[in-house]
């Protein structure tokens, strides 16, 4: 079983957690599909970019808001969004690799 943490909001508690991205939806089978139907690494690899990006990508509930700390002596804050989709591109060689040898037929 896959296993890839991210952070996210939980709105309930409003809370930061860690949330591993393959409880998600049938993650893992859906990249399984994808791995029997494409013919080469670089193919599998797109197209679970595009699945990632397709589920996790420029959606409110799934972004938080990252802010600098301490603030700035006039009190401003600096700010960047960022999505589970970020998260994992930010360590794609790795998340890549990490997938495309765990996932079996």
């Amino acid at each position: 079983m896959l296993e890839y943490n991210v952070y996210v909001e939980n709105f309930n508690k409003r809370e930061i957690e860690k949330y591993d991205i393959f409880k998600y939806g049938c993650l893992e089978e859906t990249f399984k599909e994808i791995k029997k139907e494409t013919n080469s690494k670089e193919e599998f690899l797109e197209e679970i970019r595009k699945e990632l990006m397709y589920r996790f990508w420029s959606k409110c509930e799934w972004e938080i808001i990252l802010s600098d700390w301490p603030p700035s002596k006039n009190g401003s804050f600096k700010e960047l969004k960022i999505s589970v989709f970020d998260q994992i591109n930010l360590n794609w060689h790795i998340f890549s690799e990490y997938v495309w040898n765990s996932i079996t037929d």
